[in-house]
């Protein structure tokens, strides 16, 4: 494949998409700079992608780099994977819209959602000349400890598939990018339907509007959720309302999306990633925006929008925007939790 694949998101994901893409030979890779801050770190970085498994630290160089200003012209955009923060994706997208049309495939890995759903109300409201749509959801645990240094903490594989809508036909099944993708065996990539990519977008949903407002709002890891009376409570608390919700958003009905089946899915990837820090209190631990508005917040608005109750699930809004006010209390001094239970 010749076209280029253009990354827009350096963040954990980002780097570790990008550097996996030219780990695997793939050429050219271009990263796009969304904010003038990464150019002198990318430079001070040595211009590689430094990512390190299991101690071993294996350095990558080779990729291209285009600073998206939205300004002066620019050869089209054929392929490309946005990883920002859900909440910054179309002030990215609007950066590199003018090098986007029906020809372009977008690749969106994010938590949450909502933000394609904005990108076509905002960026490409024309359903004609809109690009491809494409979802993926990355299980691997991946963190910074440096602008352009990761560690792989943990394998996961890469699910991702095409979005469709009534006004577009389902794209081809040849898509270099996709194609490529799975390809790199580090990825674990399977492409799915786009009923496929719907259910498990759902269900990540669902896990990280248990697991991440928690942690955030607990300080901790993802497995001390399962050590205690009152989290397990919460834990249950908010899957049983987020059920109905989750099951109304079905493109058809699945057993999956029982409330028991959905209780057991977020208690097992709980286990499963019990040392892990949630990316929700990274960001909360590095004052930073979290993405709850498009986890829980998205939760909330659809429930409004279907009569559904979402009380909880607003509450858990509330709390991990005033836990970053209070960094350093204890949080069951300051939020009045046991009047979820």
């Amino acid at each position: 494949m010749h076209d280029p694949i253009h990354v827009l998101g350096l963040g954990n994901l980002g780097k570790y998409i990008a550097h996996s893409l030219i780990r695997q030979g793939s050429k050219p890779v271009t990263l796009l700079f969304h904010r003038p801050s990464l150019a002198p770190q990318w430079q001070s970085a040595g211009c590689e992608i430094r990512c390190v498994t299991d101690g071993v630290v294996d350095k990558r160089s080779g990729f291209r780099v285009e600073v998206a200003n939205g300004q002066g012209p620019h050869a089209p955009i054929k392929y490309l994977i946005v990883a920002t923060k859900a909440y910054m994706t179309t002030s990215a997208l609007q950066l590199v819209k003018h090098r986007l049309d029906a020809n372009s495939s977008i690749l969106f890995l994010q938590n949450g959602l909502g933000p394609m759903d904005e990108a076509s109300a905002e960026i490409f409201p024309d359903p004609a000349s809109r690009p491809a749509y494409w979802a993926g959801i990355c299980s691997a645990g991946v963190y910074s400890t440096a602008p352009f240094t990761i560690v792989h903490a943990g394998r996961g594989p890469l699910m991702v598939g095409r979005i469709t809508g009534k006004e577009r036909p389902p794209a081809s099944p040849q898509n270099g990018m996709i194609h490529l993708l799975s390809q790199i065996g580090v990825l674990e990539t399977t492409v799915l339907t786009s009923s496929e990519i719907s259910e498990s977008q759902l269900q990540k949903l669902v896990v990280n509007a248990v697991i991440n407002p928690l942690t955030a709002v607990f300080r901790c890891q993802n497995g001390e959720l399962l050590h205690s009376p009152t989290k397990l409570a919460l834990m249950k608390l908010l899957v049983n309302e987020t059920g109905p919700i989750v099951r109304a958003l079905l493109q058809t009905p699945s057993d999956s999306f029982s409330d028991q089946s959905l209780v057991d899915l977020v208690l097992a990837v709980a286990q499963k990633t019990g040392a892990n820090t949630s990316s929700m209190l990274q960001d909360v631990q590095a004052d930073r925006r979290t993405e709850i508005d498009y986890i829980n917040g998205y939760l909330v608005a659809q429930g409004t929008r279907l009569g559904l109750p979402a009380t909880c699930n607003t509450a858990m809004v509330r709390l991990v925007k005033a836990r970053q006010a209070v960094q350093d209390e204890d949080v069951a001094e300051i939020f009045p939790i046991g009047e979820l239970l």
